[in-house]
C-alpha cells in the first residue's frame, strides 16, 4: 500500500511538475488531475497513513494550507491555460510549495517570477532555488559588508 501511494504521488507530482521551455511555463497537468491529486494526497495524510505518518500536527496543517492555495488558484478552471502567464507562475510555485513540504526538501523548490530584463519590455520568466536564492542574498551581504570596510 506505501508502495502503490507513494508512486501515484511521484506520478502525480512529476505530471504537476512545471517545465521551462522557450521562456512559458509549461504545467503538464489538467486542473482536474491535481485536484485529484492533491485530494488523494490530503486523504493519506490525514489518515497518517505510509510516508505521511511522520508528519507532526503542524507540519500536516502548513501542507493543507499550502494545499489549500493551489485548490483556490485552479477553482473553476478547466484548463491551465485559463490562468494566464502571472497565474501559472503562481500554481507552479504553489505545487513546488507543497512538494517541497512533503518531501521535505524546502532549500530544492523552485520559486518563479516574471521579469522584465533592462532594456526590454518583454516579460521573463526566471527561476531559482530557495537555496541558490539564500546563497545570492548571504553572497551580496558579505560582499556589501566588505566594500565598506
Amino acid at each position: 500500500m506505501r508502495i502503490l501511494l507513494s508512486t501515484a504521488f511521484a506520478a502525480a507530482m512529476l505530471l504537476s511538475c512545471p517545465t521551462f521551455a522557450d521562456d512559458a511555463i509549461v504545467i503538464e497537468s489538467t486542473p482536474a488531475q491535481i485536484r485529484t491529486a492533491q485530494s488523494e494526497q490530503r486523504q493519506a495524510i490525514e489518515r497518517k497513513s505510509g510516508n505521511y505518518s511522520h508528519f507532526t500536527d503542524d507540519e500536516r496543517k502548513t501542507i493543507f494550507a499550502k494545499q489549500d492555495e493551489v485548490l483556490r488558484l485552479i477553482d473553476g478552471k478547466q484548463t491551465v491555460e485559463e490562468l494566464g502567464p502571472d497565474g501559472k507562475i503562481a500554481l507552479a510555485n504553489a505545487l513546488a510549495s507543497v512538494d517541497a513540504a512533503v518531501t521535505r526538501a524546502e532549500d530544492n523548490r523552485l520559486i518563479c517570477e516574471r521579469v522584465k530584463p533592462v532594456g526590454s519590455n518583454r516579460p521573463q520568466n526566471k527561476c531559482i532555488s530557495v537555496g541558490e536564492r539564500r546563497r545570492q542574498r548571504d553572497a551580496a551581504q558579505r560582499q556589501g559588508l566588505r566594500a565598506t570596510n
